[in-house]
């Protein structure tokens, strides 16, 4: 099945029927006819055949002046010139002007097939030629898209590990998502757990107000159903409420997902145009999303982190406070259990046990201040409290007035 479509020029109906009925229609050509010179050259410049098989001698234009008007236009169609014999040096006339071969008259249906053959297997050569070349160009321009593609998700990738800034990081997602994508604009929103409403943290293409005024009840938004099943969410071809006056003609939602937990959508849409999200946009656009939720859990890790370093730092400060505290309430009390000795011993007089009553109110002190120190250690150790997720409160003051009245009442009996 060719189905390359054959031009046939020749005043000569018994001609024409004859190439139509025995070479054309067997072989699966597809005939088109003209009866002279001037209908064949319109049919030509009209119809731009695969092959034309042109008479020399025909009224109002001969086969060479079709010829002149074809090259003159910059046709550059095959002809078969068909000539009688004898007329060979007009045939040779007539390859100065581009013909690809002549047959004399009268001729087999096999010589015109096998010159039909020939020359429209340069033609068939050629148009292979340009279906490879238009082929290997288009795959060498989905290479280029890929990698620039592959560039920006290598370049977001490095944003996520060397930006602590969540609000540039986020602004830097969004931008990438729409580039990326090809949309007209984006936004990101995570939920906030005290309303249950998902609120934009960055966009792009969206007014500032409808940015920062922009949130969506979970359970009833196409971005809630998107947080819910955990699945992102393609639509095109129409008119989408995105939320009351804000409609868009085609959108793509994608969750963000922490350990399979959704904690917020990355969303993108063409409002204007009436274009649509492809395969391959919604496979980037979700890859950018997993970047959004890496830069979210390292950033919870990362305050995570810098509460226990502070806890340790804040230990580290009690223990070295304490220990300074300490030692001079330790030189103190040995002072008071030498001072009492000494009275009992009778080496210093003291008739009204004023040296012993002095020696119980500082120890009792002393001890109130080492409890305060020994709680202050306590309540500065990482081991005491949970700073991930769960930070474990203490009422500091009741604790202290705990320990102290127990002292208190010790040294009162």
């Amino acid at each position: 099945m060719t189905g390359e479509r054959i031009l046939v020029v020749d005043d000569q109906v018994e001609n024409v029927d004859f190439i139509i009925e025995h070479v054309l229609k067997p072989s699966k050509y597809v005939p088109l006819t003209a009866c002279d010179g001037a209908e064949g050259l319109n049919k030509a410049l009209r119809e731009n055949p695969d092959l034309i098989l042109l008479d020399v001698q025909m009224p109002k234009l001969t086969g060479v002046q079709v010829l002149e008007a074809l090259e003159e236009q910059g046709r550059n169609v095959p002809v078969i010139l068909m000539t009688l014999y004898g007329s060979e040096d007009l045939a040779v006339r007539a390859f100065r002007l581009g013909v690809k071969d002549y047959i004399i008259k009268p001729f087999e249906a096999s010589e015109m097939l096998e010159a039909i053959e020939r020359a429209l297997s340069e033609s068939r050569l050629r148009l292979e030629r340009d279906d490879l070349l238009d082929r290997l160009l288009n795959a060498n321009r989905q290479l280029e898209q890929r990698i620039k593609e592959l560039n920006i998700l290598y370049g977001i990738g490095k944003s996520v590990t060397s930006l602590l800034d969540l609000q540039k990081l986020f602004s830097h997602l969004v931008d990438a998502a729409v580039y990326i994508s090809g949309a007209e604009e984006g936004w990101l929103m995570l939920v906030d757990q005290g309303t249950n409403e998902l609120y934009v943290c960055a966009a792009r293409g969206l007014e500032e107000k409808q940015a920062r005024t922009l949130r969506l009840r979970v359970e009833d938004s196409l971005a809630g159903a998107v947080m819910r099943s955990g699945e992102p969410i393609v639509v095109g071809s129409g008119r989408h409420e995105v939320k009351t006056a804000y409609l868009v003609k085609s959108l793509m939602a994608v969750p963000i997902k922490i350990e399979q937990r959704s904690i917020g959508v990355l969303c993108v849409a063409f409002r204007a145009s009436d274009r649509t999200f492809s395969s391959n946009a919604l496979y980037l656009v979700s890859a950018i999303a997993d970047y959004a939720a890496i830069a979210i859990d390292n950033a919870r890790l990362y305050e995570a982190t810098r509460k226990v370093v502070a806890a340790e730092v804040l230990n580290h400060t009690v223990v070295t406070i304490s220990h300074y505290i300490n030692n001079p309430l330790m030189t103190l009390m040995v002072g008071v259990d030498r001072l009492v000795q000494a009275a009992k011993d009778g080496k210093i007089s003291d008739p009204t046990n004023q040296i012993d009553g002095l020696a119980r109110l500082t120890e009792a002190k002393a001890k109130e201040i080492a409890t305060v120190i020994s709680i202050l250690r306590e309540i500065a150790s990482p081991e005491f409290v949970t700073y991930v997720n769960n930070i474990q409160m203490l009422d500091i003051e009741a604790k202290v007035q705990e320990r102290l009245q127990y002292i208190q009442k010790k040294y009162q009996e």
